[in-house]
């Protein structure tokens, strides 16, 4: 039986894949992502192989109500905090790519995250960056009942299958 670090492992190779495969995307030299919280799938292997191939990596830290995406550097100190986790050092600006924690998702990539709108507000302030959410299959739904403020992504990635957004018009290869 896999375990969720295997499936984690699988997500990752496919983000890189997809990055290293995608002509627009390979040229987007910027990823904004989160450290993993609680049962989230784990970033970090994405995290080593893409700054490997020469990604600039940030992460998502927040102190108090600010969330701001910080430049990352390997074996960087990451304390753990009430909103996620918080990292030092300075501010990526414009993250090309932005990669999402999903509580659930839809096959049309309307995603669920945690509350708070926190993400749908970070993904507003870059309308221009492809969003691409990561998850478990046993996350997908039937369907993902939505606000007006909710962001949908343009790829959903889990460990059986990627799905695009109808929408996409990020010009991702399906």
């Amino acid at each position: 039986m896999i375990n969720s670090y295997e499936y984690s492992e699988l997500i990752a190779n496919k983000l890189i894949r997809i990055i290293q495969s995608n002509n627009k995307l390979k040229m987007k030299k910027k990823l904004g992502v989160y450290w993993q919280l609680g049962s989230e799938v784990n970033t970090r292997p994405a995290i080593a192989a893409l700054s490997e191939y020469g990604i600039k990596i940030s992460i998502l830290s927040s102190d108090t109500n600010n969330f701001k995406f910080r430049k990352w550097m390997p074996d960087q100190t990451i304390q753990k905090n009430k909103l996620g986790y918080k990292i030092e050092g300075p501010i990526m600006r414009s993250p090309n790519i932005i990669v999402c924690p999903i509580l659930c998702f839809d096959k049309d990539c309307n995603r669920l995250g945690r509350g708070g709108g926190h993400y749908d507000r970070i993904l507003k302030a870059y309308p221009n960056s492809i969003k691409i959410g990561l998850a478990y299959s046993q996350q997908l739904t039937e369907k993902v009942y939505t606000e007006k403020h909710d962001i949908v992504m343009d790829a959903i990635l889990t460990e059986k299958e990627v799905y695009f957004s109808q929408n996409n018009l990020s010009g991702l290869d399906q």
